[in-house]
């Protein structure tokens, strides 16, 4: 197998979820900003209810299952991991511009745990294909 090459799918892959995410930001900032304070905590339940969603999608998902020297199914695979981590990010963005609206106080802390949890989250996905791709 070819494992160099995965990696660099997997890095361009993961590479057009940041990217794709920072876009994102300035809609997301503006248009949560535009929520009435009293319904930010229901946002905030809903949201987080979309992150376990978005969660049990990514990590019920397994590079292993896939038959990676077929093109087909690898990239099928590259693109539903794509579509879950780039829902992950991008809830997780709109979570962090929601708290800091409701508790601005927490506002580091909940870009510290958002970063974490994210970093995690793209560990996990390189530690999948690696252990796919033995």
């Amino acid at each position: 197998m070819n494992i160099k090459l995965y990696l660099k799918e997997n890095i361009i892959k993961n590479f057009l979820i940041i990217l794709l995410a920072g876009l994102a930001f300035p809609f997301f900032s503006k248009k949560l900003g535009g929520v009435e304070p009293n319904q930010m905590n229901d946002l905030l339940l809903i949201l987080s209810m979309l992150l376990v969603t978005a969660s049990f999608a990514n990590f019920a998902f397994t590079f292993e299952k896939t038959k990676m020297q077929k093109t087909g199914q690898r990239w099928l695979s590259y693109f539903a991991t794509f579509i879950y981590m780039l829902l992950f990010a991008l809830i997780l963005e709109a979570l962090m511009i929601a708290v800091e609206i409701v508790y601005p106080s927490l506002n580091s802390i909940i870009i510290l745990f958002t970063v974490l949890l994210y970093i995690g989250l793209v560990f996990y996905d390189f530690w999948d294909l690696e252990r796919a791709s033995q």
